[in-house]
């Protein structure tokens, strides 16, 4: 008795990428969360932008202020006097303090959506 096994790659990659299309923009949207817990906060403006101007579905976090870019790579101070947690490169603390657990999310997205 002979066995045929056909393996429908175009099937299997549509599986992939309907899974990530649907999971992405829920982890992301934790890892904003996360980022923004440890951003310089001065009147919020900053931590605003990120919800304006992030594009989750496509997987992109996006600070847009005048000062966005020298405030993550340029000043290394942070005062906490508003967010007890900012930090300077407050995704790179955030990534840290939280890679384990965006992990697991996204463990967790793949079995969600079989």
């Amino acid at each position: 008795m002979a066995v045929r096994i056909e393996i429908n790659e175009n099937s299997i990659k549509a599986k992939i990428d309907n899974t990530w299309q649907n999971g992405r923009e829920m982890l992301c949207s934790q890892i904003l969360r996360d980022c923004n817990m440890y951003c310089k906060e001065d009147t919020g403006m900053l931590i605003m932008s990120s919800y304006i101007h992030s594009r989750l579905k496509e997987g992109l976090l996006i600070w847009q202020t005048p000062y966005a870019a020298r405030q993550y790579y340029e000043i290394p101070t942070a005062y906490k006097d508003v967010n007890p947690n900012a930090s300077w490169r407050w995704c790179e603390v955030a990534k840290q303090n939280h890679l384990a657990e965006w992990g697991r999310q996204a463990q967790a997205i793949t079995r969600l959506y079989k």
